[in-house]
């Protein structure tokens, strides 16, 4: 058995838990309420626990233990940098680092066990579906970690879970109900269901969602994944109007499942059975476009409408709908584009590298611009970009990967200053263009090199730089223009004239005043997209 001290410095350090009672008693002094200090000190009896010899049972005894209190603990670490902008700083990388070094642990801990049952330990022998299930979850978690901070999943972890859950199904335990007290909707699993919830998480194209989002998928799926069954056949569907894809997973090979049809599968192939999934989500879909509420549906009084039935159609699609045909053809790129973010820095940069300038304000002038029109009769270029990066706007080179007429796929070059949410505004100038064109972050993603990558979903049309702010009823009373975007109307696409505003301005039927040329007074519409960092618009002059 591998668990016998294998690590000489960790054998003769011994820990505070050696069996299930020590394990209770040490976890009463255990500050929970200071999480920190709690995390530091579960990271250095887990790891010593790991490595300290005892019986399979009791090691599972502890295991159950620790569990719960190792759940709490890394979800209060990971509040603390999922749903950050990339790349993390240090501190938000070390806690980051932390956490999956417990999972890691309480992987373990639940491997050792197994290895405990393989070796012949009798008491055992009737907790195999239970210590595959722990597990499997242990695994789906570390798999998650990765998802929140948009890195990829190592290829051992993949192997991992899938031999894991190969095992179970070789013993006829895959399907055996599983007491889990911890399971955020349901207190029965399985081995198959833990199994099946991550990889309809990794399938949910993890990339383009929030941690918010992520959150829910993972909530929803502790109760739904019981509904889809791992099997050895394509399964027959029970709905033929549905057309679900195919997805599969393949036990032999250390990747995730895939949503296309195989031209045949291995022997160790597996098809995932979504008929039951397909007609949950469509049921609640189909309930909230009739009026109903989002708590009246078990998906959590969190979801709001119309992002839920928004969320729930995406996810529909990405686990029961065939791949898409792409409409618009990728072209590989090896050019560089200029980027900026945020909407101060974006406005800057889309008005001519100046600050927007409030009605009867004079230009604001630092002192080397003064010497410049003293000297030459305007701006140097140099002055320009030296008073831009005292303001912090920063205009950062990225590699264009690919291409086509809805955006961009974009490559960190080197290091970069501005840190990046999903759904954040950006303005990227391809090569040889003369004006910026704006666009929604929709994806994240490390690539195996540490690359950072971003997908950009580009709005038509050229922006125009404008100011915006509420309708002023008092004179006297000051109310500055705020940096906003006009984006033309494009006949040819149906698309209408729009404003990208600051986030959290919209609201229906608002009046604004824009200073374009002149001041144009409108009332807004319709929200067409909410970012992290703005809302795009439709209006009608008022």
């Amino acid at each position: 058995m591998l668990h016998a001290g294998s690590a000489g410095a960790m054998q003769a350090t011994r820990p505070h838990i050696s069996d299930a009672p020590t394990c209770r008693q040490w976890l009463e002094g255990l500050p929970l309420t200071n999480v920190p200090a709690a995390h530091a000190e579960m990271l250095v009896q887990m790891e010593l626990v790991n490595h300290y010899a005892m019986s399979g049972v009791e090691r599972l005894k502890v295991m159950e233990i620790l569990r719960e209190p190792i759940l709490y603990l890394q979800a209060e670490q990971g509040r603390k940098y999922a749903g950050k902008p990339l790349p993390f700083d240090n501190t938000e990388l070390s806690l980051w680092r932390k956490v999956l070094s417990l999972w890691q642990g309480l992987a373990k801990g639940y491997q050792l066990c197994l290895e405990s049952l393989q070796a012949g330990e009798p008491e055992l022998q009737a907790y195999l579906g239970f210590v595959c299930q722990r597990l499997v979850h242990a695994h789906g978690c570390q798999i998650l970690e990765h998802h929140y901070a948009y890195q990829p999943v190592p290829e051992r972890l993949w192997r991992e879970l899938n031999q894991t859950y190969a095992l179970a199904e070789e013993e006829g335990v895959a399907r055996q109900a599983v007491k889990d007290t911890l399971n955020p909707l349901m207190d029965i699993s399985s081995v198959e269901a833990a199994y099946v919830a991550v990889l309809l998480t990794a399938l949910a194209d993890p990339y383009h969602l929030t941690a918010r989002q992520l959150a829910q998928v993972s909530r929803w799926l502790s109760k739904w994944a019981a509904r889809v069954a791992v099997v050895k056949e394509p399964p027959a569907p029970l709905y033929p109007e549905l057309k679900l894809a195919p997805v599969t997973v393949d036990l032999a090979r250390a990747q995730g499942p895939s949503l296309r049809q195989d031209a045949g599968l291995a022997e160790t192939g597996r098809y995932l059975d979504t008929n039951q999934l397909a007609v949950t989500l469509l049921k609640r879909i189909r309930h909230l476009r009739k009026g109903a509420s989002p708590a009246e549906l078990d998906v959590g009084e969190d979801c709001v409408q119309p992002a839920c039935e928004a969320f729930l159609t995406q996810l529909y699609q990405q686990w029961c709908e065939p791949l898409p045909i792409r409409t618009y053809e990728r072209r590989a790129g090896q050019l560089k584009a200029q980027v900026t973010f945020t909407v101060p820095a974006i406005h800057y940069y889309c008005n001519g590298e100046k600050p927007l300038r409030q009605p009867g304000e004079a230009p604001e002038l630092s002192w080397q611009a003064m010497q410049d029109l003293q000297v030459f009769g305007h701006v140097s270029h140099h002055s320009a970009r030296l008073q831009a990066s005292q303001r912090g706007y920063a205009l950062e080179t990225w590699a264009i990967v690919d291409e086509s007429a809805l955006g961009f796929r974009l490559a960190a070059e080197g290091m970069h200053a501005a840190r990046i949410h999903q759904n954040q505004l950006v303005a990227v100038r391809p090569p040889d263009a003369r004006s910026f064109v704006l666009g929604e972050v929709r994806w994240l993603r490390y690539r195996p090199d540490g690359t950072l990558q971003m997908g950009v979903r580009t709005f038509p049309g050229i922006p125009v730089a404008v100011g915006v702010r509420p309708p002023v009823l008092i004179s006297t009373l000051p109310s500055k223009y705020q940096p906003a975007f006009l984006l033309p109307e494009i006949p040819t696409l149906k698309v209408p004239p729009t404003l990208v505003l600051p986030n959290g301005w919209y609201s229906p039927n608002r009046p604004l005043e824009v200073l374009f040329e002149d001041k144009l007074t409108v009332k807004l519409t319709g929200l067409m997209s909410h970012g992290s960092d703005f809302d795009r618009v439709t209006f009608s002059v008022a």
